[in-house]
């Protein structure tokens, strides 16, 4: 089995978070999502979380493609805040977008832990927004 693994903030899940777990799936078997915690939101993006942890925990294991859901286990580290889950699951595939900023980090992290590295593209049939733009349209309304 090919266990696929995937982090980020996820704060307000939308569709481009979506299409990201759908083409994560495809590279293997079983998807694991990881976000962040609400400490670490806080810590590390200095905002708190659009939703509650349990909201967006429930949300994201209820997408058909997704397989487990962790939120951070390491908040002592923003880049890196899913290291123990992705150990703990022995994670063949890190999956990232193109406009990850630690590709280089993780790239390294990946060879350490004996899995692969894979950027996949932001390909949407539709207008990308991203949690900003939206966290900013809600404020507006």
């Amino acid at each position: 089995m090919i266990k696929v693994f995937v982090s980020g903030c996820f704060d307000i899940v939308h569709g481009g978070h979506v299409e990201f777990f759908k083409d994560a799936k495809q590279l293997g078997d079983y998807l694991i999502v990881s976000f962040a915690s609400d400490e670490v939101l806080l810590k590390y993006k200095n905002r708190k979380s659009a939703l509650p942890m349990e909201h967006k925990k429930y949300l994201i294991e209820n997408l058909r493609m997704v397989d487990k859901v962790y939120s951070s286990t390491n908040t002592d580290d923003p880049i890196f805040d899913f290291k123990d889950a992705f150990i703990k699951e022995k994670a063949n595939i890190l999956a990232v977008t193109i406009d990850d900023k630690n590709i280089e980090k993780k790239r390294v992290f990946c060879e350490a832990n004996k899995a692969k590295l894979v950027i996949l593209p932001k390909s949407l049939s539709f207008k990308p927004i991203s949690t900003t733009e939206l966290r900013e349209r809600i404020l507006k309304e």
